[in-house]
């Protein structure tokens, strides 16, 4: 934990001024309000002589009898001048602490909304540094939660700040409660140790509860997510309701544990309020037991420090609330630690050279990967992929073609030696310059919920003319498209691109991945949802863009890379035919029999 403080400490830039400048403004708030809370002495012992005559002779408050206004009538009564002098102190003491308090209250609130900005870009850097195996075993809504959960460091923080507010304010009034009556005040001590110890099985349930409570919102979160991005699947297999009774599962989970924390927390305050209630009660009693008689002063007495005590008690309530506020906030920091370290991460370094050109070839030796341990999905790939050809990567589904070409892009992470681009390894150039000549567009097509100009200029330096992208568009054929739309380039295109068809998404991507004019183009089923007329087209327009440049292209439709320069067919995860496409299409072997089976295939479709 407070390695964690430490690190947003200084993340958020922080100084000991902006701490010691609410501590410093508390401190005087506070003695306002012992010095609103002293004047009621003066008041009590009036009340049990009848007169404000002792002020005269009286160190603490004498000098109230000065404060009388000179201009006041002789035919009122001094008495009543005192009284509303003393009034009028207490008054002016409570306008000054709130006005303290309200200032108070204004900087803290800007200062930790700085902090706030702060630490959570400082975390969401720091996740989105993690490697994608990382994100492939996570869920969102987990990592969502995780991140929201760096605000804990600022809620203890706080929590810490008005911990030092009401223990100043509780000595503070412990001194009046002296003033008035020492063995009530000495009562109020011995209190505070029994109300703890009685206390404890509370505070454990608590803590369990709140570990707990911590688990449970993670995974709902997580859950929520993963429902409402399944929407589709849920829709076409009308799973609604079960899709509700799952999520009402796990809100159930949390509403035990809420319950359960809130019986235990509904416990602790009147146990509190009633064991040192009762002590004061038992102690006035006794000492009127021992005196022998009771006194006017007596109910004086007990009036005052009453006022005090339950000021006192308000104090005392925030200041065990503070416990809790650690305990809860505890396991939520402890996870957020979890997100600084290295642990489990699989973050990829990057180098410290920039990948300037690409001009020879990139070449695989020995490539070996494993997702999970001992379970390797390729085995031994030696390949070169030569600089402006195109290069065909065929196979089974499974056969590792995918993982081949993330490696090539770095999205994972294998050992040094076993890629190099014009004879240098992989490892040594820095990703932001390797990823700038690269296009890349996934079997899996990613948009953001922005505009369509906003999901083809991603990634760009500079935003191109509004000419060049319409090209790109009419290139992947997706001129019509344009001109459908009413705000053309700057229509929403919906969550993940969901108002354009699964075809329409794909050529969406592509279009992106040539306005970047990459070096090395790699498109992993890039039109499998288009159908083949459309299909061939687009195939035809991204190889004119492309030409001269470096093509790798992941197919299923054999038909599309007969042009290849070479292709590798991949099985279990091991390369075990290269060659062109009518070299490979004359001899028996894994390329003819998927040539043969996608034959098969196209005389079936009109049946």
């Amino acid at each position: 934990m407070w390695a964690m403080a430490r690190h947003f400490w200084r993340v958020a830039q922080g100084k000991p001024a902006h701490v010691a400048i609410p501590a410093v403004v508390n401190l005087v708030a506070n003695v306002f309000d012992a010095a609103s809370l002293a004047l009621l002495i003066p008041i009590t012992k009036a009340v049990a002589t009848n007169s404000f005559e002792f002020l005269r002779d009286s160190r603490v408050f004498g000098s109230i009898v000065a404060l009388i206004p000179g201009w006041a009538p002789d035919s009122l009564p001094s008495d009543a001048l005192l009284f509303g002098v003393i009034v009028s102190l207490i008054v002016l003491a409570r306008l000054c602490k709130f006005t303290l308090l309200y200032l108070n209250t204004a900087y803290v609130v800007a200062r930790t909304e700085s902090y706030r900005v702060a630490i959570h870009r400082e975390t969401f850097s720091r996740v989105l540094t993690f490697g994608r195996r990382y994100f492939d075993r996570q869920a969102l809504g987990g990592v969502n939660t995780d991140i929201q959960w760096s605000n804990s460091a600022l809620h203890l923080l706080t929590a810490a700040e008005g911990l030092f507010r009401f223990v100043v304010g509780l000595i503070a009034k412990g001194a009046v409660m002296f003033a008035i009556s020492a063995p009530l005040f000495f009562a109020f001590l011995v209190a505070i140790p029994l109300v703890q110890w009685v206390l404890r099985s509370v505070h454990r349930t608590i803590r369990e509860t709140a570990k707990e409570a911590a688990s449970i919102q993670r995974r709902s979160r997580a859950q929520l997510l993963d429902i409402l991005a399944s929407i589709p699947l849920i829709k076409g297999y009308s799973r609604e309701e079960a899709a509700t009774d799952e999520y009402e599962e796990v809100l159930r989970e949390a509403e035990a544990a809420a319950v359960r924390k809130g019986r235990a927390t509904a416990l602790r305050y009147p146990i509190e309020e009633l064991t040192i209630l009762g002590l004061f009660i038992l102690t006035q009693g006794a000492l009127i037991a021992l005196r022998g008689d009771f006194e006017p002063t007596d109910i004086a007495t007990f009036t005052a420090f009453l006022i005090v005590l339950q000021q006192s008690l308000m104090d005392y309530k925030k200041i065990s609330q503070f416990s809790m506020t650690v305990l809860e906030e505890l396991p939520k920091l402890e996870v957020v630690a979890t997100l600084f370290s290295d642990d489990g991460k699989h973050t990829v370094s990057s180098g410290s050279a920039a990948l300037t050109k690409f001009d020879d070839a990139i070449t695989l030796h020995g490539l070996t990967f494993e997702y999970t341990e001992n379970k390797p999905v390729l085995h031994d790939i030696n390949a070169t992929i030569p600089a402006g050809r195109t290069t065909a990567i065929v196979g089974p589904s499974g056969a590792g073609k995918t993982t081949l070409v993330d490696l090539i892009a770095r999205f994972y992470d294998c050992a040094p030696g076993q890629i190099r681009i014009d004879g240098a390894d992989i490892h040594g150039f820095s990703l932001p310059s390797l990823h700038a000549r690269m296009g890349i567009v996934s079997q899996e097509v990613w948009l953001l919920n922005r505009t369509l100009r906003d999901n083809l200029v991603f990634g760009l330096e500079a935003t191109p003319p509004d000419e060049a992208l319409e090209s790109a568009m009419q290139d992947v054929e997706l001129g019509p498209l344009l001109e459908s739309l009413e705000d053309r380039l700057d229509t929403e295109i919906g969550d993940r691109g969901l108002r354009l068809s699964g075809g329409q998404r794909q050529r969406v991507a592509l279009a992106r991945a040539l306005l970047r004019e990459p070096d090395i183009l790699i498109l992993d089923e890039a039109t499998s949802a288009l159908d083949s007329r459309v299909e061939m087209r687009v195939a035809s327009a991204i190889a004119r863009r492309v030409s001269g440049h470096t093509l790798v292209v992941i197919a299923h439709r054999l038909s599309t890379i007969r042009d290849a320069d070479q292709v590798l067919v991949l099985d279990g995860g091991r390369i075990v035919q290269r060659g062109t496409w009518d070299d490979l299409a004359s001899v028996p072997g894994l390329f003819a029999d998927l040539l043969e089976a996608q034959s098969g295939e196209e005389t079936a479709l009109p049946l």
